[in-house]
């Protein structure tokens, strides 16, 4: 069975921040809907999306090795499934609110994650020397 991961610390670093990204992505959310001390809130957002997350950079082999063109199809795949999974928990079923959710939330999934990238490989290349990313 495939990891998560390729085992090197990059990858490590980068699935870790990512996942950083998508919790500050939540809690910046719940905090422009007023639902910022709802601990309960925060989990039925974070673990749908964090779940979808991880199940689609296994499927894609998002860390093994880290790189850019895996990172776009997870965004593109794992953020509208994250919505999917929200909305049946949570039991919305109007489409409009849906489109409108999913939209959102994956402009601004993108964007934290993107910023997260960037920062891991500022750190990774801090901490580990040259970055050992291959672009594929």
């Amino acid at each position: 069975m495939a990891r998560l991961t390729d085992g090197t610390p990059e990858a490590r670093l980068t699935l870790a921040v990512d996942l950083l990204a998508i919790v500050v992505f939540i809690g910046v959310g719940m905090t422009s809907h007023h639902d910022a001390a709802a601990v309960r809130i925060f989990l039925r957002n974070l673990i749908p999306f964090t779940a979808a997350w991880l199940a689609t950079s296994w499927a894609f082999g998002t860390y093994r090795p880290v790189a850019n063109a895996t990172l776009i199809k997870t965004l593109v795949v794992a953020i509208p499934i994250g919505v999917v999974l929200r909305v049946a928990w949570v039991r919305v079923w109007d489409l409009g609110d849906i489109l409108t959710f999913a939209g959102v939330a994956l402009l601004f999934a993108s964007v934290f994650i993107g910023v997260g990238r960037l920062l891991s490989t500022v750190i990774g290349e801090r901490l580990f020397g040259a970055p050992s990313r291959r672009v594929q």
